[in-house]
């Protein structure tokens, strides 16, 4: 919560610019548009912020962020030296008053903000630098924590964090699993990075190999060997290949998440999941090496599709900070992976059976394969046809369907295509969905196999899409 103190000019400008950051409570003894200010969602109080009572009315207790607004010299000393009485914890950020330069002296504000120097635009801008040096005091005491719990209990501990990653993880969800490994090792924290399902993208185990990042499968792992858990990338049980009782810590950029921890991040509006550990990596001053700061830049530019989907500021500002600590030459080794037999057989098959919808709506059944992995790029590969605007490639691993999907038409979001249609999901350009293989797997023969899977999958994109086939 941010407690916003002194509801003048100055006041109302900061309040318009930081409305949608958080729950904020208001305090000034004089408030004309209390009631507008509610229906914006302001918390108000009416009242001396000099007196401890209209203080505790306001529940400073609970303020993460507090912001000493006024213009009135002695007033602001009055207002400082209560708040750090009642909430030392706090990030204090301050109004300086011209011709009262030692105004706080003596009192532990973090910021001391010159609004003709600033203004608004730079307290907004500070209390996101607060927020996340807030975020960053919390986690470092939850590994803390952790870290004396495995130093009672060595005997019966491996490492005192594990870092999981989605199943099947991507170069997101691997750097920054590396990250925050590089991270709690800066507070002597010992780590592990486990995933599930297997590595199979090309270009994913070149991403592994290339950068000699250690990874262990989640089958190898006992979770009671460790103190904390964390979760990288995803915060969904549907995308774990393990069941955890609980969660220390989630970092995820996805929505709709249906897991919980005590420290989370998890924010949507930012494409990958690296840029909020590069931003982690900036604010402790951690410089990354050149392993890790590649593999987070690659983590950044495949989940934003080399910046061209779902893309904020802070993913531009992030690979711009790395840029310079990259190794181009493994990069571009990364990027540009021999490609498998496997693949290869896929991508043939994705070209020689698919079926154009509309003139340009590709959808191909692939048959039963091993390397699920082969699906997307087959899908990519389907989208450099010309004409063809949207790709539907799937096919069948083990005892399931999967389905990966691609498009370059703005009008389309296939995350949300797949989720109805499947209980998928992903991004707007870039998708995938896996259903069981269910009664078809009882169908023995291949050919007829074929035209039930294909037909079923076909009928259900199409009919979410709203699409009907010529007959």
């Amino acid at each position: 919560m941010i407690l916003l103190i002194g509801y003048g000019t100055f006041g109302k400008k900061v309040a318009n610019l930081i409305k949608d950051k958080e729950s904020i409570t208001i305090i000034d003894k004089e408030i004309d548009n209390k009631d507008d200010l509610i229906k914006e969602g302001f918390r108000v109080v009416v009242g001396d912020a000099t007196e401890e009572k209209t203080l505790k009315e306001a529940h400073i207790e609970d303020a993460d962020i507090i912001l000493i607004l006024t213009n009135e010299p002695q007033t602001n000393r009055a207002i400082a030296e209560l708040v750090c009485k009642l909430n030392p914890s706090s990030y204090k950020i301050a109004r300086a008053i011209p011709g009262y330069p030692e105004i706080y002296e003596g009192l532990d504000i973090d910021k001391i903000i010159n609004i003709l120097e600033s203004g608004a635009k730079e307290i907004a801008h500070e209390i996101d630098e607060a927020k996340i040096k807030i975020k960053l005091m919390n986690l470092k005491e939850i590994l803390l924590r952790g870290k004396r719990e495995f130093c009672k209990n060595k005997d019966n501990k491996k490492a005192t964090l594990l870092i999981l990653t989605h199943k099947n993880p991507d170069p997101d969800a691997i750097a920054s699993a590396m990250a925050l490994k590089t991270i709690a090792e800066k507070w002597e924290v010992t780590a592990d990075i486990a995933y599930g399902g297997n590595i199979g993208y090309d270009k994913n185990k070149a991403m592994v190999n290339l950068l000699e990042i250690k990874l262990i499968n989640i089958k190898e792992v006992k979770l009671d060997d460790y103190c904390i858990i964390a979760l990288v990338d995803t915060s969904t049980a549907k995308q774990l290949d393990v069941e955890v009782e609980k969660l220390d810590v989630i970092i995820d950029h996805h929505q709709n998440p249906d897991l919980s921890a005590e420290y989370e991040d998890i924010r949507p509006d930012v494409g990958a999941t690296s840029t909020i550990l590069t931003q982690y990596l900036k604010e402790l001053n951690i410089e990354p090496t050149r392993k890790l700061a590649t593999a987070l830049f690659y983590g950044i530019q495949s989940d934003t599709d080399y910046f061209r989907r779902e893309v904020s500021k802070l993913d531009f500002e992030a690979a711009s900070y790395l840029q310079p600590y990259i190794d181009a030459t493994i990069l571009n080794m990364i990027e540009n992976p021999e490609i498998s037999t496997e693949v290869m057989e896929v991508i043939a098959r994705a070209i020689m059976n698919r079926k154009v919808i509309k003139g340009n709506i590709a959808l191909s059944y692939v048959g039963e394969i091993s390397n699920r992995d082969a699906l997307p790029q087959a899908a990519d590969f389907l989208l450099k046809m010309e004409g063809i605007s949207t790709t539907f490639v799937f096919g069948i691993v083990g005892d399931k369907i999967h389905i990966s999907a691609r498009t370059k038409d703005l009008r389309i979001n296939l995350g949300e295509i797949l989720k109805e249609a499947f209980g998928g999901g992903g991004h707007q350009t870039a998708a995938a969905a896996s259903i069981p293989l269910g009664i078809f797997s009882s169908v023995s023969d291949k050919e007829a196999l074929r035209k039930l899977v294909e037909e079923a999958i076909r009928n259900k994109i199409l009919n979410v899409m709203g699409v009907k086939e010529k007959s």
